[in-house]
């Protein structure tokens, strides 16, 4: 294993990353795609590491997509979190591009020897797309290769509901490419990364966001432009913003975050297509004020973004998580997990597995499913914790009784109802007039 990372330490030398010691990374160039892919290949020889392609762009170019883990090339283990990291969605937004690179890098590089390295690629499964807009990258600009914002071409709450085919129907190829990679994949967490500020953005970015109209499993359509998990959004995007060097003191954004409405409203935005489609929660980081610093200013940019990289992808340990079953202990797919009074409903994989977000607190959780539900379960939430709840279908859910009773008339004339401290309220004829 260690003469293995040493020879691609050495390759990746030569591709524009210096090894210090094992540990440190030097960035010092911007890679082509031809260069990208020579350096995600060498990569890929790392055991901790599998390199796939998730799709092509308009001019068939590839989506490379890297998995790091403790075992990357069999099937991921029963419970554990798969996470993405997603950039260059804007072409000419490119430092996204170089930080997931660096970030793969030192993950396989250092995983030898570095224990925190090692309990993150043992508890989290890392999914990294250096760049969705490979076209754009190429020819220095925002858009794809027939001129469309990826950024505004995802489905939203109003097209919750339409078969995939539907969903993907008209959309770009490398819209199409991650909304197949992302409906096919129990993600939970994910950020997005872009460049024209130093912030971190959280959902809602469109305005008027009314889901619960299309999807039961929304329960309230939050308030103020907000999610209704908007307790946990907030907490991701400052994860971030306060382990960035800079990001956390800006005085354009208070404590480096904002609601996406609040800075400007988008729609058909890739946040909210995982949100609204999916259990994943994605944020949207912008990394740097200009769009393609010049390349000497990468290094600083790591430096920057480091800890919240790390940490971000550490937050993935924090969730509440467990296996529903029904009462033959068999794994229940599709089951909704309920925590009272709060957010949205999350959904099971096909191996029973669900996971939730919350913020420190005492919560209540159940399950349902297949005409059956769980007992109620109280799960404590603290920063340090792993919360893990398992629930079982044990008895069939209760049916909302309907009352059959005919509903006694309303009292016909004229009623007076004295209201203490107030007036007096006057009903003639069952129309209320109060004085």
């Amino acid at each position: 294993m260690l003469v293995l990372l040493i020879f691609v330490g050495s390759v990746l030398h030569t591709q524009g990353f210096v090894l210090n010691g094992g540990e440190e990374i030097t960035l010092s160039n911007y890679h082509n795609y031809d260069q990208l892919k020579g350096v995600l290949e060498e990569l890929s020889k790392a055991e901790v590491v599998r390199r796939y392609t998730i799709g092509q762009s308009e001019l068939g170019r590839d989506i490379e997509a890297l998995v790091l883990s403790d075992s990357p090339g069999g099937e991921r283990e029963l419970l554990k979190l798969m996470v993405k990291l997603v950039a260059n969605m804007h072409g000419d937004e490119a430092v996204g591009r170089e930080m997931l690179v660096a970030l793969a890098q030192h993950l396989a590089v250092n995983y030898a020897t570095d224990k925190r390295v090692q309990n993150l690629l043992k508890s989290v499964e890392i999914h990294l797309v250096p760049t969705m807009n490979p076209d754009g990258f190429e020819a220095v600009k925002r858009e794809n290769n027939n001129g469309k914002d990826l950024n505004r071409d995802f489905p939203n709450w109003k097209d919750i509901g339409k078969s995939v085919d539907e969903l993907k129907s008209g959309r770009q190829r490398e819209t199409s490419s991650m909304m197949s990679w992302i409906l096919d994949n129990p993600f939970i967490l994910s950020a997005n990364f872009h460049d024209g500020a130093v912030v971190a953005n959280y959902p809602w970015d469109n305005i008027y966001m009314r889901p619960s109209e299309k999807s039961e499993l929304f329960l309230s359509d939050g308030e103020n432009n907000r999610t209704p998990d908007n307790k946990v959004f907030e907490d991701l995007a400052l994860v971030y913003s306060s382990n960035h060097k800079t990001m956390y003191k800006s005085t354009q954004f208070v404590r480096g975050i904002t609601n996406g409405v609040e800075w400007y409203p988008i729609g058909g935005g890739m946040q909210d297509f995982n949100y609204l489609f999916t259990n994943c929660m994605e944020i949207t980081v912008e990394m740097s004020t200009v769009k393609k610093p010049d390349a000497k200013q990468l290094q600083g940019e790591w430096e920057n973004n480091f800890e919240s990289l790390m940490a971000y992808l550490e937050y993935g340990t924090r969730s509440v998580h467990g296996l529903v079953t029904d009462g033959n202990n068999n794994p229940v797919d599709d089951a909704h997990v309920i925590v009272e009074g709060e957010g949205k409903i999350v959904t099971t994989t096909n191996r029973g597995e669900y996971w939730r977000f919350l913020v420190p607190g005492e919560y209540r959780i159940k399950a349902t499913g297949d005409g059956f539900e769980s007992e109620w379960s109280k799960v404590i939430v603290t920063e340090e914790g792993v919360n893990r709840v398992d629930l079982t279908l044990s008895k069939e859910v209760e049916e909302t009784k309907v009352t059959t009773e005919t509903p006694s008339k309303p009292q016909q004339g004229i009623q007076v109802t004295l209201v203490p401290g107030w007036c007096v309220e006057l009903n003639f004829f069952q129309f209320p007039i109060w004085c």
